[in-house]
C-alpha cells in the first residue's frame, strides 16, 4: 500500500507534467512498472463494439469492417469492446500486450563498449559487467524474455 501522502504527490506529477515525456522515466524511477511482469497492457482506443457497431453495416446490413482475418481492419471483439490498433492482425509487435522484464530498469550496455576496452575484441576480457540480465552479445533482449 502507498501512502496516501506519496499517492497524491505521483498523482500531480503525473497530472502537472502530461505530455512532457516525463511519464516513463517517473514509472521506472517509482519501479512502478513490475505489474506488467504478470499482466501485459494493451493499448485501446474508441468504443467500437455494443451498441455504436450498428453504424458500420452498409445498406444491406453487411460489416464494412472486418476482424480475424489476415486482412482485418479492427481488432476482434472477443478482446475488447474498444479498439485495440496494435492487436489487428496478429502480425504486429506487440499483439499481447506491451510487457515488462526486470532487465528493462536499466537499459544495456553497448557491446562496442565491451570490445573498446577488451583484450584482442573479446568480449569475456572486457572489465565492464554487463547490467543484469542483459547479455554480452549484440541484438538480444534481456535473458530469460
Amino acid at each position: 500500500m502507498i501512502n496516501p501522502t506519496l499517492y497524491n504527490i505521483r498523482r500531480e506529477r503525473r497530472c502537472e507534467l502530461m505530455a512532457e515525456a516525463h511519464r516513463e522515466s517517473d514509472l521506472r524511477r517509482w519501479r512502478a512498472m513490475d505489474q506488467m511482469i504478470t499482466t501485459p497492457y494493451h493499448i485501446e482506443g474508441f468504443k467500437l463494439w455494443g451498441p455504436m457497431q450498428e453504424w458500420y453495416k452498409d445498406a444491406n446490413g453487411n460489416f464494412t469492417i472486418s476482424w480475424g482475418t489476415a486482412s482485418s481492419n479492427v481488432s476482434s471483439p472477443d478482446l475488447s469492446n474498444y479498439l485495440r490498433p496494435y492487436e489487428i492482425t496478429g502480425g504486429e509487435l506487440v499483439y499481447n500486450g506491451y510487457k515488462w522484464h526486470m532487465a528493462h530498469y536499466l537499459e544495456p550496455i553497448a557491446i562496442q563498449q565491451f570490445l573498446i576496452t577488451s583484450d584482442n575484441n573479446d568480449v569475456s576480457t572486457s572489465p565492464i559487467f554487463q547490467n543484469p540480465d542483459w547479455p554480452t552479445e549484440a541484438n538480444l533482449g534481456p535473458i530469460g524474455l
